[in-house]
């Protein structure tokens, strides 16, 4: 069965957007399943049910789980080599002396999940996690630039790290509300008639936006890339 793996964020995101019921036809299209982490499941729902702030955003998402939208999946082998990747990760860099500590559990059990259910690819908008997948070379010079200090590598840890996340694909909130303009998902909300106004574009804009805003790593000069391809197919 295939599977894509989310990471809290794009939940997150997509709640703060009113865009989870995106998930539903998205996943019909998909044929497979979505799955969250506990400790996923930890950060969406059990914790903001604890506050007043986001206890809201908790109630929204907590009937997607529910009706398995979004699938909990638990593996006690998956808990442990996340905090294997945990370890590895945080030891990598150094600055002042100091390990930089760049990733957290949740997001690496995540990866674990991902890699234990051979997943098509992980849902995740968190930049770090993401660079370090695609590109953490590019990651690192991007530390030093940020710190303003020699980043020291142990490169018997990055290697290694780089073998761990090799072939994981990352896929952000982002390209999920891109795939459901495509899919025609945003048609009611074009339907209307507003002089001098391109409502397909205005649509695009606002959901890219309003995800960007909300936490997804996305470029204002990728985002008006992604409109104009959009609007000229």
């Amino acid at each position: 069965m295939k599977t894509l793996v989310f990471d809290s964020g794009p939940i997150i995101s997509l709640t703060i957007n009113n865009l989870l019921w995106i998930l539903d036809p998205l996943k019909k299209k998909f044929n497979g399943e979505f799955i969250i982490t506990p400790s996923v499941y930890q950060e969406v729902i059990t914790q903001p049910l604890s506050t007043r702030k986001y206890k809201l955003e908790a109630l929204q998402v907590l009937p997607y789980i529910n009706k398995k939208t979004l699938d909990i999946y638990y593996n006690k082998s998956i808990q442990d080599y996340a905090q294997y990747l945990l370890d590895l990760i945080n030891g990598c860099f150094k600055a002042f002396g100091n390990d930089i500590q760049l990733v957290h559990f949740a997001e690496m059990e995540v990866v674990s999940c991902a890699k234990f259910l051979k997943a098509e690819a992980i849902v995740i908008d968190e930049r770090t996690t993401r660079k370090l997948i695609e590109d953490p070379e590019g990651h690192m010079r991007y530390l030093e630039k940020k710190l303003g200090a020699k980043i020291t590598v142990d490169k018997e840890k990055f290697q290694k790290m780089k073998e761990e996340l090799k072939g994981l694909r990352v896929i952000r909130s982002i390209e999920l509300a891109v795939i459901s303009y495509e899919l025609g998902l945003y048609k009611e909300f074009t339907s209307a008639k507003i002089k001098q106004m391109d409502l397909n574009k205005a649509v695009l804009e606002g959901v890219l936006w309003g995800i960007k805003l909300n936490g997804c790593s996305v470029r204002e000069e990728e985002i008006n890339e992604i409109v104009n391809l959009e609007l000229k197919s």
